[in-house]
């Protein structure tokens, strides 16, 4: 846990006296608990969350009894332990503007929370802000906007420690074929603007199949995934490798004539948080990725 959402929980605890606060960081389908004081859940679906309508609100968002509006009453926290009755939340938002969470406060009592609360979740929202903000250009690579290698491992990691056990997850290296070649021809320059073109295309890939997408070093490029079968893993890593070719990025030195890739990918089912297990699956990636290289490049091959 980052220190700054523990010491803003705790904070937010003590003002309100509410007898939860925690941080919620948002996906396309769940919540997710960064910190919390008071709770500790897995993350829940977003729909069947207090958050979802939280975030829906430019300002602090106030329920004073879930009990006594239908909205909630399908929510997850209302209807199961810790059974909350007040609510009080103020959305959260990245470095693009976009909300990203919320942070929040609940109690086992209604009317426990007053716009009078509006200034301590104010300063503290901006707080944890400026925090993702420092930690978003800590944790991408300058050139491509990707993620970094360190903080993509430990998103993986975190990622791989939420999933359930019999999950698919999946691994897959890329890396641009002839890159070397490229850059003693075409200079530097074109080669950082080659690189970032193949990172939007990784991008827009990862974005589309909810994948984790980082750089690596230099021209090689790792993509992790929770929950895709393993035909639509490769079909995605497919997508990915035609993309890059559609783009037509002149390369005089491959046999192709343009940028390609090279693809390895493996996928294993989760079966408890063994770090053993993610280093190998990503390992078994590696090797598929030097298969893919000896059969030519331009290609996938997953093991």
């Amino acid at each position: 846990m980052r220190e700054c959402f523990r010491h803003a929980t705790a904070i937010l605890k003590s003002v309100t006296q509410g007898s939860i606060s925690a941080i919620l960081l948002l996906d396309a389908e769940h919540q997710h608990y960064r910190a919390e004081v008071g709770l500790s859940v897995l993350p829940i679906p977003r729909r069947q969350s207090l958050c979802n309508y939280a975030v829906q609100a430019n300002d602090l968002f106030i329920v004073d009894d879930t009990r006594s509006d239908a909205r909630f009453s399908d929510c997850t926290l209302v209807k199961s332990a810790p059974y909350a009755r007040s609510y009080a939340a103020i959305p959260l938002r990245g470095p693009d503007g976009g909300i990203v969470g919320a942070l929040c406060a609940m109690d086992t009592l209604p009317g426990r929370f007053t716009h009078a609360h509006a200034d301590v979740f104010r300063h503290l929202s901006a707080m944890i802000e400026n925090d993702l903000r420092l930690r978003t250009a800590s944790a991408t690579d300058p050139l491509t906007q990707l993620f970094n290698r360190r903080y993509m491992l430990e998103s993986i990691r975190r990622t791989w420690d939420d999933a359930a056990d019999g999950v698919e997850m999946g691994a897959a290296m890329v890396d641009i074929d002839w890159f070397k070649q490229y850059n003693d021809t075409y200079g530097h320059q074109a080669g950082d603007a080659c690189l970032r073109e193949v990172a939007n295309v990784l991008r827009a890939v990862a974005e589309e199949h909810k994948m984790i997408a980082g750089r690596l070093g230099g021209e090689e490029f790792g993509l992790s995934q929770c929950g895709l079968q393993r035909l639509a893993f490769e079909a995605a890593l497919e997508d990915l490798r035609a993309g890059v070719m559609n783009l037509a990025i002149e390369h005089r030195q491959s046999p192709t004539g343009v940028v390609t890739v090279s693809i390895g990918a493996s996928v294993t089912q989760r079966i408890g948080s063994n770090d053993l297990a993610r280093q190998t699956t990503f390992e078994s990636a590696d090797r598929a990725l030097y298969r893919a290289k000896a059969k030519g490049r331009n290609r996938v091959v997953m093991f």
